[in-house]
C-alpha cells in the first residue's frame, strides 16, 4: 500500500442564524494515519458540495427550507522524523479553503443569505507516537487551531469564516484486521471560542455566539479488493456543541450521526484520489446534512 498523509478538512457547512451543521472538526479520511518518511511533504486538494435541510429541533423538521456550500481547500504538511533513532514523527501542516453558499428565505427569513470567500486558515500538527511500517499499525494524535482571518461580514446572516478561534484534538488509530481489511478510529473534542460580533435574529445590533465543547467519534472500515481499489465505510458519532446567544441558550444540540462510502484509487505510488458520499442519517437540533459528495486529490514529494 502507497504511504499517504493525513487530511485535515473541517468542511466548512452551512453557518446561520439557523444553526450549523455539526460534524468531526477533524474529518480525517483513510491513509490519513500512515507517517511518511522523513522530509516527505504532502499537497492535497480538495472539492466538495453539500447540501442541507432544516431546521430541525428535537428531532424534528420545524422549517422547511435548504441549502447548499461548494468548497475548495488547499492543505500543505511535511514529514519529519524525531527522537532516538527517529522513532517519532511529526508533521506541521496548513488548510487554505475558500466557499461559495446559499440558503433559501424558508430556511434563513434574513437579509444575507449568499456568501462566498476565503474560509478561516487552518495551523495545526499531527504526532505519531507509534509507527509500525510492517504490520501497517499508527497510533497518532492531533492538534488543529482555526484562526478567525476568513470572511465575515456581521450583517451577513450567512457567513464563510466563522469569527472565532477554535482549537480541536483528535487521535488516530488504524490497526489491520488480516491481510484486505483495515480498521480506523478516530475520537475528537473541540473547543470554540466566541463571536462577539454576531448579529443573530434581530440584527438590532452584535451579540456574542458561544457554543459548548462538541466531541466526535468516528470509525472506518476499509477493503482493499485490488492493490489500486480501496472500498470503505465510514460512521460518525456527534455529540455536544449546543449554542447560546448572550447566555442564553439559542440552539440544542446538534447529536446526529452521518454515514459515508467511498473509494481510493491509488494512480500512481505516490498519487491517490478519493471519492465519498456522507449524509446525516440522524440529528437532534441544527441543520441535517442532506448530502454531501466531496473529491480529494492528493501526492507526496
Amino acid at each position: 500500500m502507497p504511504r499517504r498523509t493525513l487530511r485535515h478538512l473541517s468542511v466548512l457547512l452551512l453557518a446561520s442564524a439557523a444553526g450549523p451543521v455539526l460534524a468531526a472538526q477533524n474529518d480525517q479520511q483513510p491513509t490519513d494515519f500512515i507517517s511518511l518518511p522523513d522530509g516527505t511533504a504532502n499537497t492535497a486538494i480538495y472539492a466538495a458540495r453539500q447540501s442541507v435541510d432544516g431546521s430541525w429541533k428535537n428531532g424534528a423538521q420545524f422549517r422547511q427550507g435548504e441549502g447548499s456550500t461548494n468548497l475548495v481547500v488547499l492543505r500543505l504538511n511535511k514529514h519529519f522524523s524525531v527522537g532516538e533513532e527517529g522513532k517519532y514523527t511529526i508533521a506541521p501542516l496548513m488548510a487554505l479553503s475558500a466557499a461559495e453558499t446559499h440558503a433559501s428565505a424558508t430556511l434563513v427569513p434574513l437579509p444575507g443569505r449568499d456568501a462566498s470567500g476565503f474560509g478561516d486558515l487552518r495551523l495545526g500538527t499531527a504526532f505519531w507516537f507509534h509507527s509500525d511500517h510492517v504490520n501497517r499499525e499508527y497510533v497518532m494524535a492531533t492538534l488543529i487551531v482555526s484562526l478567525p482571518t476568513g470572511s465575515y461580514t456581521p450583517t451577513q446572516a450567512v457567513n464563510i469564516g466563522e469569527n472565532r478561534m477554535k482549537t480541536v484534538l483528535s487521535l488516530g488509530w488504524m490497526q489491520p484486521l488480516g491481510s484486505s481489511w483495515v480498521l480506523d478510529l478516530v475520537p475528537e473534542v473541540a473547543f470554540f471560542g466566541d463571536n462577539k460580533a454576531y448579529v443573530g435574529l434581530n440584527q438590532l445590533g452584535t451579540s456574542r455566539l458561544s457554543q459548548d465543547t462538541a466531541y466526535a467519534m468516528s470509525g472506518t472500515l476499509r477493503y482493499k479488493a485490488t492493490q489500486a481499489i480501496h472500498w470503505y465505510g465510514t460512521a460518525q458519532i456527534n455529540r455536544g456543541g449546543a449554542t447560546q446567544l448572550n447566555g442564553a441558550a439559542l440552539t440544542g444540540a446538534p447529536d446526529n450521526t452521518r454515514l459515508a462510502l467511498g473509494a481510493l484509487i491509488f494512480s500512481s505510488d505516490k498519487s491517490q484520489i478519493q471519492l465519498r458520499y456522507a449524509k446525516d442519517v440522524q440529528i437532534e437540533n441544527g441543520l441535517r446534512n442532506a448530502g454531501e459528495i466531496l473529491l480529494r486529490w492528493s501526492t507526496v514529494f
